[in-house]
């Protein structure tokens, strides 16, 4: 008789945990302490990002119940048309991947423990040319660039324009300018003229008033730009518009990640440049381009 109680309640116990092996993947052979709870996937948060830009996806946020070890599954659902977009690694806790087409790219994450599989988790990249809004009240852009944002030397004011910047991304931390002229004599890319270059820029700084000194920000520097200045040293802040034949200025606002290195001294940067060597850290930014005279 005590044989068959200790039985009857061996099996209403192991019942009670899903029996030795139940539909919802609980594995209790060892007995009901033994349970095992399948591990919950997360992908981390949406991110929207700028095409070309390097997307890193985090799974650290996965979790066992049991502390069991954790093995991962990275999967590509969904791209943009035409998109070979690929993930670095499909099985580390971290990975990351290039979008090369403008679009929603959906990945998905399933988490191991060796008995079980946790249920999909997905996260969503959005990929766009450009995911910052900017304009300014000294200019529309695509127009003409007003004798007083000119330089001096064709009788301008050589004030800085004023700047509204908005739809900031997610993740941003602080911003930099930089306006330059790629028309010839100019270069193109790498060495087209910089007239104007300011770096670390506060998050909350959103607003920027014609002239203003944005050196009186914390942690601000200016960049150097293409005039030369006392003993032959480059010209450092703004430096405005000052051709005597139509030249196009292209002004583009970048929104910046918080891991970014700080840009110190007298920085020497055009907008190809500096997207060169700030591609990981740039996840938004937007151009408005005028032209003078």
């Amino acid at each position: 008789m005590k044989v068959l109680v200790c039985l009857g309640l061996s099996a209403a116990l192991l019942a009670g945990c899903g029996g030795s092996g139940d539909s919802k993947g609980n594995d209790c052979t060892l007995g009901v302490n033994s349970c095992n709870v399948p591990p919950v996937a997360n992908a981390g948060a949406n991110q929207s990002v700028l095409i070309g830009s390097t997307v890193t996806l985090d799974g650290r946020g996965t979790s066992d119940a049991n502390n069991d070890p954790i093995s991962y599954k990275w999967s590509i659902l969904q791209t943009p048309s035409g998109s070979i977009a690929a993930l670095a690694s499909t099985t580390s806790v971290k990975t990351t991947f290039v979008p090369e087409r403008v679009g929603i790219y959906v990945i998905t994450l399933v988490a191991s423990d060796g008995k079980s599989s946790s249920a999909v988790a997905t996260t969503t990249v959005t990929a766009s040319a450009t995911n910052l809004t900017i304009n300014s009240t000294s200019y529309g852009n695509g127009g003409t660039i007003p004798l007083r944002i000119a330089g001096t030397v064709v009788g301008g004011g050589n004030v800085s324009p004023q700047l509204n910047i908005s739809d900031v991304p997610a993740g941003t931390k602080r911003f930099a300018i930089i306006m330059d002229d790629e028309t010839a004599p100019c270069q193109v890319g790498l060495s087209a003229c910089r007239h104007w270059g300011v770096f670390n820029l506060p998050l909350a700084k959103t607003a920027i008033a014609e002239g203003e000194d944005l050196l009186l920000q914390s942690g601000v520097v200016y960049g150097s730009n293409y005039t030369i200045g006392p003993g032959g040293a480059a010209g450092i802040g703004y430096s405005g518009p000052a051709a005597t034949s139509q030249h196009t200025y292209k002004l583009t606002v970048y929104a910046l990640t918080d891991n970014v290195t700080w840009v110190t001294a007298v920085p020497e940067y055009s907008r190809a440049k500096f997207e060169i060597d700030f591609k990981d850290f740039i996840i938004g930014k937007a151009t408005l381009v005028g032209v003078f005279p």
